[in-house]
């Protein structure tokens, strides 16, 4: 049965109580997690530990047991398992291993330091034991560490170092992985294009070599990043597409598609479709406690009570998304948040204030799609404030953060707050009549159609638009 049936033949050696049990039952869990039967693949390593007795058996069983948990997305007991493990590692590969599996499930339910302490001893013991693939590993997941927190150069360079070490390893696996977390770099600084090249490369490659998991992670991920220069239903049916990821036990891929999908859906305006996606997603987000999205969900919750005019409980909810966002790290949604309140309150003195926190946070350090959104946000509190010189100075900031690459998604709203300032102040308005037509072609094309809104109420814009027709 050993060559035929791997799980027959484990539970042959069980029956007969042999020692070789344990091993058999680690063999058949791992070839049918390459398969994707994660639960399955869960109860062949539960038995295998039940019997376990010799210590290399019990560190080999329970470090898989966590990996095998982290999959399926059940971080409160991926955590014990992979602790479990680092009880009963005696070498120091063994311990390597264990505080790697042990930051990867940190990294998902948002504990970060203890993430980077882990880190740190296990790239100690990877390099004294001369180890290149962990030491691939651990570069790789300190920068995934480091993106939330939008350290543009710290995720650069930690990605490049794993792509090196990959190499030097020769796993097309961890290459992929490297290459998708240097897509991962060119998004904490706003370079979408650039990101979506990256992507499309660690995509591909880990399609040659039957990388499932990394082919749907990163799929996830290429959404985003078309969001920004393609239309925004290219960008849905690449999330929902990814959102498949379901099929291999990927919640954190899924819950990345959902979150891509929601964006889309909101700009298309399809709000009923965008209120099913922020649901599924808190349901992922509770399922594997990364709290960090919580913030994301409330955000959109918020922009949808907005364009349903219901701007008190738009105001409660993005009250709550700060407060969550200051306790699990600002860098990630905090600007976004903070302009979309700025949107939604009254008072010209509490808007410019919750702007001036944005700025803040934007200065500090933050993911590149703070600044992408932002920044158009910024600028219609602007409009709506007549403080046409605001307007241009966040038009400036935007064409000053995208000049590198410059996207679709920028340069509409770039144009969209100075020709409606320029209405508004009355300038050049036979030019700036050809240019709000221009723009409302555009936003169609791109489906930014709950963006059109502004520029629909404004009545100057339409009756020189029916004219100029």
């Amino acid at each position: 049965m050993a060559d035929r049936d791997l799980v027959l033949h484990a539970e042959h050696l069980d029956r007969a109580e042999d020692a070789e049990a344990p091993r058999a039952y680690l063999a058949a869990a791992r070839a049918q997690a390459a398969e994707y039967r994660y639960e399955l693949a869960h109860r062949l390593v539960e038995r295998g530990l039940a019997l376990a007795l010799a210590r290399a058996d019990r560190f080999a069983l329970a470090c898989f047991q966590g990996e095998i948990l982290h999959d399926l997305g059940d971080m409160s007991s991926a955590k014990p398992a992979y602790e479990a493990a680092l009880a009963a590692a005696e070498s120091g590969a063994e311990r390597c291993r264990a505080w790697i599996g042990l930051a990867a499930v940190k990294r998902v339910t948002d504990e970060f330091e203890g993430a980077f302490a882990d880190l740190e001893r296990a790239e100690a013991e990877a390099v004294a034991e001369g180890l290149t693939a962990e030491q691939a590993r651990t570069h790789f997941l300190r920068g995934n560490l480091l993106f939330p927190r939008g350290d543009i150069e710290g995720c650069l360079r930690e990605h490049d170092l794993s792509l090196e070490f990959a190499r030097a390893a020769e796993s097309a696996e961890l290459e992929a992985a490297a290459l998708g977390g240097l897509g991962d770099a060119e998004y904490v600084r706003g370079r979408m294009i650039s990101a979506h090249d990256r992507l499309h490369r660690c995509i591909e490659l880990a399609r040659q070599h039957g990388l499932g998991r990394i082919e749907v992670a990163n799929l996830a991920q290429i959404a985003h990043s078309r969001l920004y220069f393609r239309p925004q239903q290219d960008a849905l049916e690449h999330a929902l597409a990814a959102a498949a990821a379901v099929k291999v036990g990927h919640g954190r891929a899924e819950l990345n598609a959902r979150l891509a999908a929601m964006f889309a859906l909101l700009a298309l305006a399809e709000l009923d479709a965008c209120r099913e996606q922020i649901a599924k997603a808190q349901a992922l987000v509770h399922q594997l406690g990364a709290r960090r999205f919580d913030p994301v969900c409330h955000l959109y919750l918020a922009k949808i009570a907005i364009a349903e005019e219901r701007r008190s409980e738009a105001i409660q909810r993005l009250e709550q998304a700060l407060d969550l966002s200051r306790e699990t790290g600002n860098g990630l949604y905090g600007p976004q948040i903070l302009g979309a309140l700025a949107g939604a309150l009254t008072g010209p003195d509490e808007r410019r204030r919750a702007l001036a926190e944005g700025e803040a946070v934007i200065r500090a350090g933050c993911v590149g799609h703070n600044q992408l959104r932002f920044y158009p946000d910024a600028m219609q509190v602007a409009l709506d404030l007549a403080d046409y010189e605001e307007v241009e100075r966040y038009s400036r900031a935007l064409e000053d953060y995208t000049r590198a690459e410059p996207l679709p998604w920028s340069e509409f709203f770039i144009a969209r707050g100075r020709a409606l300032a320029g209405l508004a102040h009355g300038q050049r308005r036979e030019a700036l009549v050809v240019e709000v037509h221009r723009l409302q072609n555009e936003g169609q094309r791109l489906g930014l159609r709950i963006e059109l809104k502004a520029i629909e109420a404004n009545p100057d814009a339409l009756l020189k638009l029916k004219e100029a027709r």
